[in-house]
């Protein structure tokens, strides 16, 4: 098996984690805020807590993950990937947006678990689920359809 199999492997497999695991606890934890149980403190905290344990133990890992093997594959393959695909520049642009939200995510949980009178608004979570959803999709199509090289 070839470096580059392994390689696109393991970044698929840290591309479910990270970005399916993220979308998940984001649409899962916006889901409660917006309902009745959202409103008792002790819920809330208790659902943060238990969403950022899966968040720190699968989604950070698998972005580590999916990062690595896709820093592995882009080095090893410089001149092949890198400098004769656009749509590789695209696809390292939405994995960089997808990073900084999945931060947003962690920190959101963070702040929710720690303190039982923050205020995390429903609205903000389901956006950062919809842009990792969005960057799978992206990131699938670029590779998919190869955008821009002839």
């Amino acid at each position: 098996m070839s470096l580059l199999t392994v390689g696109k492997i393991f970044h698929v497999i840290g591309n479910v984690l990270w970005l399916g695991g993220g979308a998940a606890a984001a649409f899962a934890f916006a889901a409660l805020l917006s309902s009745r149980e959202g409103a008792d403190d002790k819920v809330r905290v208790a659902a943060a807590r238990a969403l950022r344990t899966v968040t720190l133990t699968l989604v950070t890992p698998g972005m580590l993950l999916s990062l690595g093997a896709g820093l592995v594959m882009l080095l090893s393959y410089w001149s092949e990937l890198y400098a004769k695909a656009p749509w590789m520049h695209a696809k390292l642009t939405v994995g960089l947006v997808a990073a900084a939200f999945s931060g947003v995510l962690t920190g959101r949980l963070r702040r929710a678990a720690n303190d039982p009178a923050a205020i995390v608004k429903p609205g903000s979570l389901r956006l950062v689920g919809a842009v990792l959803v969005l960057s799978a999709v992206a990131g699938v199509s670029f590779v998919l359809t190869r955008m821009g090289q002839h």
